[in-house]
């Protein structure tokens, strides 16, 4: 099951573990034949700090965490929290490597595949076509992003069209089922 790790309150369990994921570039697959390769560093550009509030949509249910992003061009840095609680999972990406470090979140939470969806919505337009493979991807001016394969619409996102860690943003994989509902703020640096 893609994103089983959204019925959190019937899976959280204690996993203290730290995890490496696989050396990067890799590939995560975003639809059937559809796949981004996440590069060896993160591509979110220039240095950023934010902090989401995030409603994830699956399989009928309705799941909400908070997030505290900063990333540079050399690093990003995702920490997740159920709202007003315990952390979930930790994710450092860096130059060739992913750490993860879970928190309550079980075991098989796809860091790789939470990573894709940051940045089918905050990677450049250039980042990520360079990343897309099996499928089109089509930007418009309002800030809206599709991807298509064969002429079927696959994955959607919506997002500010200045500052894009300022503002609502929507991610919808029509393939997998799912949406994200993302209240980004971005935190001036002090």
């Amino acid at each position: 099951m893609r994103l089983g790790w959204l019925v959190l309150p019937a899976l959280l369990f204690l996993a203290g573990c730290a995890a490496s994921a696989p050396g990067l570039p890799v590939r995560e697959e975003i639809a059937p034949g559809v796949s981004l390769t996440l590069p060896s560093r993160p591509p979110f550009g220039t240095e950023a700090n934010a902090t989401q509030l995030v409603r994830a949509s699956y399989g009928g249910r309705n799941d909400r965490f908070q997030a505290a992003v900063e990333t540079t061009p050399l690093r990003f840095a995702l920490a997740m929290t159920v709202p007003s609680g315990p952390r979930l999972m930790t994710i450092e990406w860096h130059e060739g490597a992913v750490v993860v470090r879970n928190g309550i979140a079980p075991r098989g939470l796809p860091a790789r595949r939470l990573l894709a969806d940051f940045m089918l919505v905050y990677a450049s337009d250039e980042a990520l076509r360079a990343a897309l493979s099996g499928g089109d991807l089509i930007v418009s001016g309002s800030g809206a992003r599709r991807i298509f394969r064969n002429g079927e619409l696959l994955v959607e996102v919506r997002r500010p069209t200045g500052n894009v860690w300022e503002g609502p943003a929507r991610l919808r994989n029509f393939a997998y089922d799912y949406e994200l509902a993302i209240d980004s703020h971005w935190v001036a640096p002090q």
